[in-house]
């Protein structure tokens, strides 16, 4: 038995079943490779641009993925973005921290008296046109009590200054040009009033005769601007 199965045994048999297992073994172990391993693939291991948008799964990409002001506003669509909240609240765009400004611009033909020039909030503020002189009146609210100053300059008759302060149920009444009868021509005013309640008002208001008309009947102006709150 011995000597049959050494003559069939040749050089050729034995170098056939050595290739048979090196292919079969190394299949094996290709097969084992091809399989990897987790937390096996790093930084150094992608090509780089191999990561198309494709390959990305749908919102796979969350907040905290994206680096801190990393995203533009180049890549922001901006058509797609809804009104911001806290402008929804805002209210009207002059209005800040409850304070309101106001234009004031108003013209009075020579002869007018006591025109309204602004009503804001409760206050007034009047003028008369007469000739070679306007005169200008703020007017606090009735209630409750009140206080109002202004100061200025004016020509001819120079430095402004009022004050007054009342009790609730009479208003408080400021000449921002100086008082009744000092003729001044031109000339501007600080003022400022407030309420008990913490209603306040200031501003900045011009006064002139005569500006915008040369001849006769000439026009009085009242301009500048109106802090209420």
């Amino acid at each position: 038995m011995k000597q049959k199965l050494s003559k069939r045994l040749t050089y050729a048999n034995v170098m056939s079943s050595i290739a048979i297992f090196l292919v079969l073994g190394g299949a094996t172990a290709i097969a084992a490779k091809s399989v990897l391993p987790k937390n096996s693939v790093g930084a150094k291991q992608i090509k780089n641009n191999a990561v198309t948008t494709g390959k990305i799964k749908k919102n796979a990409v969350a907040t905290a993925k994206i680096k801190n002001n990393g995203v533009t506003g180049a890549k922001v669509n901006e058509s797609t973005l809804g009104e911001v909240p806290s402008a929804a609240n805002a209210g009207n765009a002059n209005t800040v921290n409850g304070q309101g400004v106001h234009k004031v611009f108003k013209t009075l033909n020579a002869g007018e008296s006591n025109v309204v020039v602004a009503s804001i909030a409760g206050f007034v503020i009047t003028a008369t046109c007469e000739a070679s002189n306007i005169d200008v009146k703020l007017t606090t609210p009735t209630t409750p009590s009140s206080v109002a100053s202004t100061s200025g300059d004016g020509s001819p008759e120079g430095a402004v200054f009022d004050y007054d302060s009342e009790e609730s149920g009479t208003p408080a009444e400021i000449w921002l040009d100086d008082e009744p009868g000092e003729d001044n021509t031109y000339g501007q005013a600080d003022f400022s009033a407030a309420m008990s309640n913490g209603s306040t008002i200031s501003g900045v208001l011009g006064f002139d005769y005569d500006t915008f008309s040369n001849n006769p009947p000439n026009v009085c102006i009242v301009f500048g601007h109106v802090t209420v709150g």
